[in-house]
């Protein structure tokens, strides 16, 4: 079968460009070497204690200003529920905590307790930073890379106000220092940004460019920090719901070995089961190692190669999930805590803590919170093969570093280990192995001088009709930034089709619904009828199990992960299609228990309603 065109990975950037693609009726088929979509965003179970795996610290939803998540949904005119957090989070550094309020005056009030010699240096500094980001970024958003951009989109933004167009610009090929020395004396200073740039880029203030950190440093006290209602398998299940209901093509479990070029034009990729898929037009949203190493290696030069490979990459990372008792976890304690271990250098004391079950209660049971808390590691680590996991070193190491991220916990948190209920560590191995990040590197490239903005991977690729979106382009590291790296994609591919692009539009119908915090189970709401609900709330129960045992008792091979995972966002039509590969629905004779009694949730509690799902739908 030939698609229209062929996304290569299931990250929120691949999801983005394909659900875009879709909406626009295009055949779109998605190829993601793991068994569920959104790549580092997305969620793991434990004993119904729900993990976020990656990305949990999202902006981008508000109702102004830079805001591609809302744009995305509004324009898929897909519903979405997002809770929103009342603080951005907190820093502990040193013998303070600082508050980030969304409010840019409370929060220079928090940074004076800090520094009270540079209140007034902080009123200007974020004051002219506002202003700046106000007219060039918020008053007429653009959701599309500076690569993808129409000529007559920038010339607009210039022309409505040059000269605050002409000092962002200026920014380019400085670093963050350069800015900040025009405003403050004082090193201690420089030293908290580090951890902002750290935070928002994984780089320090030497390294990172002006252009970039003096968005950064505003943008999210103008929109605020969110969380999808439920977790984020609502966010990437509902771009995948879109796809499917546009009768795109989701293929799980295969991996893309080679992007197939013919007389410079890219237009079939090979499985590493074999099969070859056609495509007009291919999609990468991988990283720009795995692009040129491995799915280009025979079409590329060395020049582009050694570019590449020379390429510096951001810090890996260590990962640990944790259930504690809630009384580990103090009074006033916010959503996302970072802890400083030093103020003047990034090292393995610093620790970015989520604790998402204060706003959203679904996550875990009454009494208890669910922990995720990512940080650098600068060991050597084994890669993502096999035969390296899998031995006793490895093993040690992990244990090591368990104990090592516990320590830090417990000091902002003292009674944190003794509370502990379930605790797990994912390495650089792990996140190398699962989610292709190239030896850990949680955020592809630094975006540092020397490799950012228009000196990263294009949206447009030198092999025609070949794109890219992700971490590795010119719109990389969080959410926001890979949701429009995505949207570049698809408008290009859109432009060449001369199909309308999707561009932001005063009062654009809003499907974004901020809902009330402590977000509960009662509160939740999937479907439109009674049925719908029912089988979503029976579905929910679903572990999502990498190897599911209910699986191997149904004689029929019934998807039944598959289907659950669909089933608990509302993604029916999904569901539904995995059924009509079948005659007739199997479940509906089918008079064997199996698949319920080999159920893991059986072990701890109830089975999920298998048969009562499938017959439902």
């Amino acid at each position: 079968m030939e698609y229209d065109v062929i996304v290569i990975g299931a990250g929120i950037s691949g999801l983005t460009a394909a659900s875009l693609l879709a909406k626009r009726k295009l055949k779109v088929c998605v190829v993601e070497a793991q068994n569920k979509p959104g790549g580092s965003c997305g969620i793991f179970k434990r004993k119904d204690t729900v993990f976020e795996q990656g990305a949990a610290m999202i902006y981008g939803f508000n109702d102004k200003g830079f805001a591609p998540h809302r744009f995305v949904f509004n324009a898929l005119e897909e519903p979405i529920d997002i809770i929103k957090h009342d603080e951005l989070y907190a820093i502990n550094y040193g013998e303070h905590r600082i508050i980030f309020h969304e409010d840019i005056n409370m929060f220079i009030e928090e940074l004076t307790k800090v520094f009270p010699d540079e209140k007034e240096n902080f009123k200007r500094f974020y004051n002219d930073l506002s202003k700046q980001y106000t007219k060039i970024i918020a008053e007429k958003p653009n959701f599309i890379s500076p690569d993808a951009m129409k000529k007559s989109q920038g010339l607009e933004g210039f022309l409505r106000h040059p000269i605050e167009y002409i000092r962002f610009l200026g920014y380019m090929n400085k670093n963050t220092v350069s800015i900040l020395k025009k405003y403050f004396k004082y090193e201690n200073v420089f030293n908290l940004f580090d951890k902002l740039t750290s935070t928002y880029c994984y780089t320090n203030v030497e390294e990172t460019p002006a252009i970039l950190s003096s968005i950064m440093f505003v943008d999210n006290h103008f929109g605020g920090s969110y969380y999808p209602a439920g977790s984020t398998l609502n966010l990437v299940g509902k771009l995948e719901k879109v796809i499917e209901e546009n009768h795109g093509q989701m293929i799980y479990r295969k991996e893309v070995e080679k992007i197939i070029v013919e007389n410079n034009k890219a237009n079939k990729v090979k499985l590493d089961d074999g099969t070859i898929i056609s495509g007009k037009y291919i999609i990468n949203s991988g990283n720009i190692w795995n692009l040129y190493n491995k799915l280009l290696k025979d079409n590329i030069s060395e020049e582009i190669k050694t570019w590449a490979n020379n390429l510096e990459k951001s810090y890996p990372s260590v990962v640990l999930f944790a259930l504690v008792k809630e009384e580990a976890i103090p009074e006033g304690t916010l959503p996302i805590e970072m802890i400083i271990g030093n103020k003047t250098k990034l090292d393995e004391g610093e620790v970015t803590v989520y604790i998402l079950s204060i706003d959203d209660k679904t996550l875990c049971e009454k009494g208890y919170h669910t922990i995720f808390a990512i940080g650098p590691t600068f060991k050597k680590w084994p890669k993502g093969f096999k035969n390296n996991y899998n031995t006793k070193t490895y093993r040690e190491m992990k244990e090591v570093e368990k104990y090592r991220m516990l320590d830090i916990l417990e000091k902002r948190f003292p009674s944190f280990k003794e509370n502990l209920c379930h605790v797990e560590v994912s390495t650089p191995t792990t996140l190398n192995r699962y989610v292709l990040k190239e030896e850990g590197s949680v955020a592809g490239p630094k975006q540092k001088l020397g490799q950012h903005m228009l000196k990263r991977l294009k949206t447009k690729s030198e092999i025609n009709n070949l794109f890219n979106c992700g971490e590795s382009t010119v719109m990389g590291t969080g959410t926001p930034a890979v949701t429009v790296s995505g949207i570049s994609a698809a408008n290009l591919i859109l432009r060449d089709l001369g199909i309308q692009e999707f561009e932001y539009k005063e009062n654009m119908k809003n499907y974004v619904n901020i809902v009330k915090k402590p977000f509960g189970k009662n509160q939740i709401k999937i479907g439109k009828n009674k049925n719908e609900e029912k089988i979503a709330k029976l579905a929910l129960e679903c572990q999502f199990c990498d190897n599911p045992l209910c699986e191997r008792g149904c004689i029929d091979n019934v998807p039944i992960r598959e289907i659950n995972r669909r089933v608990a966002v509302g993604n029916y039509y999904g569901a539904k299609k995995l059924l009509r590969v079948y005659d007739s629905n199997p479940c509906l004779s089918c008079e064997s228990k199996e698949c319920e009694n080999k159920c893991i949730r059986k072990g701890f509690k109830k089975e999920v309603s298998i048969k009562e799902i499938n017959t439902g739908l």
